[in-house]
């Protein structure tokens, strides 16, 4: 009998053992499943943005530097006609203020390269963020799998449905449930 006593209280304590471990886990898994989506799907977004805004203003510098060319070109042939003093003048004036627009020009050329490296840095920063949210879902599944004694078959499923619930827009507290719910736990 006290063979039997001591099973089940051995039982007993691994069940209250695994439930403590359960619900250390619990509030990651839920913090996690909505942080990570959400977070992904904004630097994305903020992505796509830098991208749409850089093709934007490159074409429109590219245009400015057409005309600015084209101005080059046109103050060339009227200095060329010999023009009076006054108008010289004032052709010179305009090839200088052309000039610093040229200028101008390149400098914003250099300061578009800031939104590439910005998007690289981007692309890591959504790396990194998936990289943790793998890294979770095996300490999730792992622990999970160590406590039911999961076989490899049952471990993959699991995986495939923390990494698909994880993946939503939204994870609601039912659809972490249903999964604990589905696992007995």
């Amino acid at each position: 009998m006290k063979d039997f006593e001591s099973l089940i209280k051995e039982l007993l304590e691994s069940v209250r053992t695994l439930e403590e471990t359960l619900e250390k886990a619990k509030k990651p898994i839920e913090t996690s499943s909505q942080i990570i989506p959400q977070t992904t799907e904004n630097i994305r977004d903020v992505m796509q943005f830098l991208e749409d805004t850089s093709h934007n203003i490159m074409n429109y510098l590219e245009e400015i530097n057409t005309n600015s060319k084209a101005i080059q070109e046109d103050i060339d042939f009227l200095m060329s006609l010999n023009p009076t003093q006054k108008i010289k003048d004032k052709l010179v004036d305009m090839k200088k203020r052309n000039d610093e627009n040229l200028n101008i020009l390149l400098q914003l050329f250099s300061m578009m390269s800031f939104h590439d490296l910005a998007g690289q840095q981007l692309k890591l920063v959504i790396s990194s963020l998936e990289s943790i949210k793998e890294n979770l879902i095996n300490v999730i599944v792992a622990k999970v799998a160590e406590e039911k004694k999961l076989e490899d078959k049952e471990v993959e499923k699991l995986k495939g449905k923390v990494s698909e619930l994880l993946t939503q827009d939204r994870v609601s507290q039912d659809d972490v449930d249903k999964l604990l719910e589905e696992y007995g736990l």
